[in-house]
C-alpha cells in the first residue's frame, strides 16, 4: 500500500476518535449498533477523496456545535463549497477577480469549472435566486466528474489598439503624395475618385500599408 493511501485508510479512524473525546456518549448513541470497525470503514470510505487539511477544517467547525453532526453535515463542514449557495458567491467573487487578471480564490476545482460552464457573464448578472437550479445542476454535474482539470492562470484581455500620431501622419503623407491630402469632403466621406486610384494600384500588385488598408475598408464601408 503506497503512503497516500495508508494515509486516507487512517482518516476515518482520526475523525471516529476526536468525535469520540469532542462528543463522547452524543456519538456513541448517534452510531449504535456498528462495530469499531464497520464504523470506522464507513467513515472512511465517505472521506475517500479529502485531504487531511479537509477533515481537520471539519473537525475544528465541530467545536462550535454542541451535537456530533451526522455523515453528510459533516463532510460540509470539510467542504464548505459543497453547500451550493457557499460555492455560487465563491464563483461570483472568483470570476470577478479573473475579469480584473486575478487567479481568483478557490477552495475546488469543480467550483471553478462550474462558474466556466455556466458563464462569467451570466453569473456575474444574475442574483442567486434566479440562477440557483442552473447553479446547482452544474456544480452537482461537475463534482460527479471526480477527476478535474488544473485552473489556468487569469489573463486580461488586451484592448483594441488605438490608432497613434505615427498612423495619423503615415496617412497625411500617403494622401499627399497621391495628391489627396484633400481626400474628406464635407460630408467627412471619402470621395470615389481616391479609392478608384488605389483599386487600381493593388491590381497592379501594389500593396497598401496596414494603415491605409484600414482606411480604404473604412472608405469603402462608408459609401455602402
Amino acid at each position: 500500500m503506497q503512503l497516500a493511501e495508508a494515509q486516507q485508510a487512517t482518516m476515518g479512524a482520526l475523525v471516529v476518535n476526536e468525535m469520540r473525546m469532542l462528543y463522547g456518549s452524543k456519538f456513541a448513541q448517534q452510531w449504535q449498533g456498528l462495530t469499531a470497525r464497520e464504523l470506522k470503514e464507513s467513515w472512511d470510505q465517505k472521506l475517500s477523496g479529502l485531504g487531511e487539511r479537509d477533515v481537520r477544517r471539519g473537525l475544528v467547525a465541530c467545536l462550535r456545535r454542541d451535537w456530533p453532526p451526522t455523515l453528510p453535515e459533516f463532510l460540509r463542514l470539510c467542504c464548505p463549497w459543497m453547500d451550493t449557495e457557499v460555492a455560487y458567491h465563491e464563483a461570483v467573487h472568483g470570476m470577478s477577480c479573473r475579469r480584473r487578471g486575478e487567479m481568483g480564490d478557490w477552495s475546488h476545482p469543480a467550483v471553478y469549472w462550474a462558474a466556466v460552464a455556466v458563464s462569467s457573464n451570466d453569473l456575474l448578472n444574475s442574483t442567486y435566486g434566479s440562477i440557483k437550479g442552473r447553479w446547482e445542476k452544474t456544480l452537482i454535474e461537475e463534482m460527479e466528474k471526480g477527476t478535474w482539470k488544473e485552473i489556468p492562470k487569469a489573463s486580461v484581455a488586451l484592448p483594441a489598439p488605438k490608432q497613434t500620431a505615427a498612423d495619423r501622419v503615415e496617412a497625411a503623407k500617403a494622401l499627399k503624395a497621391m495628391g489627396a491630402d484633400k481626400a474628406l469632403d464635407q460630408t467627412g466621406k471619402a470621395p470615389r475618385r481616391w479609392i478608384t486610384k488605389w483599386d487600381e494600384r493593388i491590381a497592379k500588385g501594389e500593396q497598401p500599408t496596414p494603415t491605409i488598408a484600414a482606411m480604404l475598408a473604412k472608405a469603402k464601408g462608408e459609401q455602402s
